[in-house]
């Protein structure tokens, strides 16, 4: 018997046979194909499936979804519908609890998140014209939160400060092209993460290091480290690269030839935990 996801990921696990809990409606096509209304009528034969994976709506099918069967639901997976524009209709669906969207090229915003006072977790990913995050801060019950780039390197964010407010965040990972304010201070209020993932280039060193102390100890992240060791090491100018050093702009480096240098870095990046730690009104710029 195949056990219920209790988190996104575990929604959107492969399944040799579809559980009798999930209704899967993803077209094969590369681009999501096209779903028509005959489609949902699937999900009529399926009245006690309390989760959805489904690919290629466009704006008019997502709202005869909702409208039709999106009480039903509890988790949705929405797999590729880059042309969905409005994600409000989501507000009439109280009982949501897991939501994910992996591909959209219109949608310029979320929905009011405070509609859904269940939603634990969520995931929006690849969305290419969506840059500010101010819905997030309707986003109470949030558990569980993963957004920016999957695939392309494309996603700007204008603040990661919506996410502040997000008081019992256990699990977050995001990663974007740019953050356009530059500030990871917002994280520092998200004292009950227990997994937290981004990019190790996103900050500076400094930045890096005052998060690792705002943070709980508890919290183990390798996000919040001082180097990144590579576990697949690369050529380049005749020297293998097998080490990253943590903060913008810092460069890869060879943990045999570099060991030196490397040290400095990791010995300079807990000094900086240690002071901002004796001193918690150290700012990280």
């Amino acid at each position: 018997m195949t056990s219920e996801p209790k988190s996104l990921l575990d929604l959107r696990r492969k399944y040799d046979v579809d559980p009798p809990w999930l209704v899967n409606l993803v077209l094969p096509e590369i681009g999501g194909g096209r779903l028509g209304l005959t489609h949902l009528a699937v999900i009529g034969d399926n009245p006690s499936a309390w989760a959805l994976r489904i690919s290629g709506l466009d704006q008019a099918t997502f709202e005869s979804l909702v409208a039709g069967y999106g009480g039903q639901f509890s988790a949705i997976d929405f797999w590729k519908c880059p042309r969905i524009a409005d994600l409000s209709p989501l507000e009439d669906l109280p009982d949501l609890q897991l939501v994910a969207f992996y591909w959209n090229q219109r949608a310029t915003r979320l929905w009011n998140l405070s509609r859904n006072p269940g939603l634990a977790g969520l995931h929006f990913e690849d969305f290419t014209r969506l840059h500010d995050l101010r819905d997030l801060q309707a986003g109470a019950s949030l558990q569980e939160l993963a957004f920016g780039d999957a695939v392309w390197s494309t996603s700007v964010f204008a603040s990661l400060g919506p996410l502040a407010t997000l008081a019992g965040l256990r699990s977050l990972t995001f990663n974007a092209k740019r953050i356009d304010d530059g500030r990871i201070e917002p994280l520092g209020e998200l004292i009950r993460l227990e997994a937290l993932t981004f990019p190790p280039n996103m900050f500076t060193t400094r930045q890096v290091a005052w998060l690792r102390a705002r943070l709980p100890a508890s919290l183990d992240s390798a996000s919040l480290a001082p180097i990144v060791p590579l576990e697949q090491p690369f050529e380049t100018g005749g020297k293998t690269r097998d080490v990253l050093l943590v903060g913008k702009h810092k460069p890869f480096l060879n943990s045999v030839t570099d060991q030196v240098r490397i040290r400095k870095h990791v010995e300079g990046f807990f000094q900086m935990v240690d002071d901002f730690r004796r001193d918690p009104n150290l700012g990280p710029d």
